[in-house]
């Protein structure tokens, strides 16, 4: 292969400089850039550009056995974006009350809470943790302040991970909770997503 067959080459037709095409390549690429931004900005209107001091929440993954919903961007003053992810789907309406809805939780039914606690690195309380997050990895607390029944298990994990700072949690309505549904949890958690 000859130098001049390399890929600068390709990229100059016959009798031009390579400087004009470069510009009017550039050029065009930077109109159609233009043009593009401002359609989507247009389309979404200013409501999708939140500002600076909200915070986005983490989401799941779609999944046909959960059901998944999240608060959407909050302003960190006020409240903390939150998602949640809970099977069987039908028990979904009566656990967004979650203090007042995991007694009514089936014991087949898990609920994953996460919540986006901030920016940043590990912390006294926020560890390093790897991602996805590992349910075997959870504080397993049998009961806590605010317990609702006796019977919910609460797992816990205050991450720092991906420059963002979490607190993840998973219920279940049983202190012994199945090899079944601890891998149903954790497929779940597999299927967050950060911020």
């Amino acid at each position: 292969m000859k130098p001049s067959d390399g890929p600068k080459d390709l990229c100059r037709p016959s009798g031009r400089r390579l400087t004009d095409v470069v510009r009017r390549t550039c050029v065009g690429v930077l109109v159609i850039g233009i043009a593009v931004a401002l359609a989507a900005g247009t389309a979404r209107g200013r409501a999708s550009f939140p500002p600076p001091n909200f915070l986005p929440p983490p989401t799941f993954a779609w999944s046909s056995s959960w059901m998944a919903l999240n608060t959407g961007p909050t302003v960190a003053t006020d409240a903390l974006p939150h998602a949640w992810a809970i099977t069987p789907v039908s028990n979904f309406p009566r656990v967004l009350n979650l203090f007042v809805g995991l007694r009514l939780l089936s014991k087949d039914g898990v609920v994953i809470w996460a919540s986006t606690s901030g920016r940043g690195g590990a912390t006294r309380t926020f560890k390093p943790t790897a991602w996805p997050l590992r349910l075997s990895s959870f504080r397993v607390d049998r009961g806590w302040e605010g317990q609702p029944s006796p019977n919910v298990q609460q797992r816990l994990s205050w991450t720092a991970v991906g420059g963002w700072h979490l607190d993840v949690r998973v219920y279940f309505a049983t202190q012994r909770p199945s090899a079944a549904l601890l891998r149903e949890a954790q497929a779940e958690l597999n299927r967050l997503r950060l911020p």
